[in-house]
């Protein structure tokens, strides 16, 4: 018989006998719906499902980090359809993976290494994962996750302890998250004199938590960096892309089209914390400048401003340090409301997955407030949050909401009238709750104007002008995005599509959501809108009904959403979605 070694998925439900005792019809309902979704999932990263009896799922990979990717997906996929669900309706699932070798017979497989699989997913919890141990030891450091030891577990027809992790939910950066073969998605021809990428800051700690600091810190380099006008600074999405892998500066200046490389560790224990930079050439991977600060947590800024004014000396030529600090975002008073912002940022870029992800944000960012009222960043986030709840939380938000998030926001660009993450969200919200085209492009450009290599505000901006029906000059901000992050960020990639769609291009509006790491509504939505554009009204379809089961959103409550100002855009969207409901 042939034997191979295989990676395992098993993936089962949990007390589905429960919820075919509530509702059957519902209960089988909501069971095809989600097998369409989990074995989209599975095949998107080569997997093969040889296995399924009821509620439960075996799959084989030959990846074990294919493996985790798919049902560390899967899992998030799940958690945000239930968030729009009720509690009776919701339907939770357990994983386990494993690797070993496994009989091979009429493409099933049989051996240990199945059974373990299957045994490790009873074991973990309800929307949890449980792995082995070697998963562990290969995957570790290559999906950015975080786990918990699990002991030594006796597991059912096992006749030895099997040594497991639980997979939690990620507690440091995720935005550079890539898989190990991936590269960047646009070429870079030639790099400008001053392109500079500040790869993310290394965790040195022994507390994994203070990946969020690393993070954070990294972010605020990249942004105090793009406020000189002389300086291509690269998008952290594309730069922490390479965070754990072993790629030389002159491989990742070549695909990242720069000429210098900022690297740094960070070693923090408590308040005392030792950063360690280097300013690397790309062309040939000499160090050009290189320094350990050994700081706390009060003189941060200090530190910030030093490396800022050091490395853009170096560069561009010499600084003044009272540039630097016209330059520089107003700091905030209290240490404590910095480091809320920072844990608070960690949930908020979550919160498009869960709402609960979105509540610990919001919590955070007004806890910073509080604590340092004065800080204009907290004040801004703080309206992002509010803006978001009322999204996933409409009928429980207070009467006075809005006017709470117009005073915060209006009150962080009074603190801080140069902050361009204020000015951005007070567009956004002007947008979306005043309908005030006007303001949302003046701050949006502001925000532009002040942080021109942030490809987020640009891909913002691009979408307001995709609304406006100026989908060519939207097309231009987003090539600027692309070059300024190569590997192409999904915000990046969905306003692309969005671009094309409004211009008509609908083969290239599916191409663009295609290349998105994970899936969106809006690119769902519009993807379905498109397919039926061009005829494939099966495949539209399909996607429509995943659309709407993620979004828990029906057609009319989206369109409503996507804010044209020209009723045939709208009505190219609208009667596209409708022609595919009606044929469901």
């Amino acid at each position: 018989m042939e034997r191979k070694l295989s990676t395992i998925l098993a993936l089962d439900v949990v007390d589905f006998s429960k919820l075919m005792a509530s509702d059957e019809d519902i209960a089988l309902s909501n069971l095809r719906q989600r097998r369409e979704i989990i074995d989209e999932a599975i095949h998107a990263l080569d997997g093969r499902i040889f296995g399924s009896a009821g509620d439960s799922v075996i799959a084989e990979f030959a990846s074990p980090v294919r493996a985790v990717e798919t049902a560390v997906n899967i899992q998030a996929k799940m958690q945000a359809i239930n968030e729009n669900l009720p509690e009776h309706q919701r339907m939770k699932f357990r994983v386990g993976v494993n690797i070993g070798d496994v009989m091979v017979s009429n493409d099933n497989l049989f051996g240990d290494a199945v059974n373990i699989a299957a045994r490790l997913e009873a074991q973990a919890i309800a929307d949890g994962i449980c792995i082995s141990d070697n998963i562990y030891d290969l995957v570790n450091l290559k999906v950015k996750v975080s786990y918990e030891d699990a002991g030594e577990l006796e597991l059912k027809n096992i006749g030895r302890p099997i040594k497991a992790y639980n997979v939690l939910k990620c507690k440091g950066a995720t935005r550079g998250l890539r898989s190990d073969d991936a590269v960047p998605q646009v070429k870079i021809e030639s790099a400008e004199p001053g392109s500079l990428a500040v790869m993310l800051f290394k965790n040195l700690s022994s507390d994994e938590d203070q990946e969020y600091f690393c993070e954070g810190f990294s972010e605020d380099l990249i942004s105090a960096f793009s406020r000189f006008k002389k300086l291509t600074v690269i998008a952290s999405n594309a730069t922490f892309a390479y965070s754990g892998k072993d790629k030389s500066p002159t491989v990742v200046g070549q695909e990242l089209g720069v000429r210098y490389i900022l690297d740094g560790k960070v070693r923090k224990m408590g308040q005392k914390m030792r950063i360690s930079a280097s300013l690397i050439s790309a062309e040939d991977g000499a160090t050009l400048w290189s320094h350990n600060f050994d700081t706390t947590l009060d003189d941060i800024f200090d530190i910030q401003d030093e490396l800022v004014e050091t490395i853009v000396s170096n560069i561009v030529g010499n600084v003044e340090r009272d540039q630097v600090k016209k330059l520089a975002n107003k700091k905030p008073e209290k240490m404590e409301a910095y480091d809320l912002v920072l844990q608070g940022l960690e949930y908020h870029r979550r919160s498009s997955v869960s709402a609960e992800n979105n509540k610990k944000a919001l919590s955070l960012f007004t806890k910073a407030t509080e604590v340092d009222p004065n800080y204009a960043r907290a004040h801004a986030w703080k309206t992002c949050s509010l803006a978001n709840n009322s999204e996933w939380f409409p009928d429980d938000m207070p009467e006075n909401w809005m006017n709470e998030a117009f005073s915060s926001v209006n009150k962080a660009i009074d603190l801080d009238p140069n902050d361009p993450e204020a000015h951005r969200i007070l567009g956004a919200v002007k947008l979306l709750f005043e309908g005030d085209f006007e303001k949302a492009i003046f701050h949006h450009e502001k925000a532009i104007e002040i942080c021109p290599s942030d490809t987020y505000h640009i891909a913002r901006y691009a979408v307001l002008l995709c609304y406006l029906g100026e989908p060519e000059k939207a097309m231009e901000q987003i090539k600027r995005a692309m070059r300024i992050d190569p590997f192409c960020s999904d915000l990046v990639l969905e306003t692309e599509g969005l671009c094309h769609f409004v211009s008509g291009d609908f083969e290239s509006a599916i191409a663009s959501f295609k290349k998105m790491q994970i899936e969106t509504r809006t690119s769902l939505f519009y993807t379905a809108a498109s397919l039926r554009k061009i005829g494939k009204s099966e495949d539209a379809k399909k996607v429509l009904k995943v659309a709407q089961t993620e979004s828990g959103m029906e057609n009319e409550k989206f369109v409503s959403s996507q804010l044209f100002q020209r009723e045939s855009d709208k009505s190219s969207l609208s009667s596209a979605l409708e022609e595919i409901q009606a044929s469901l």
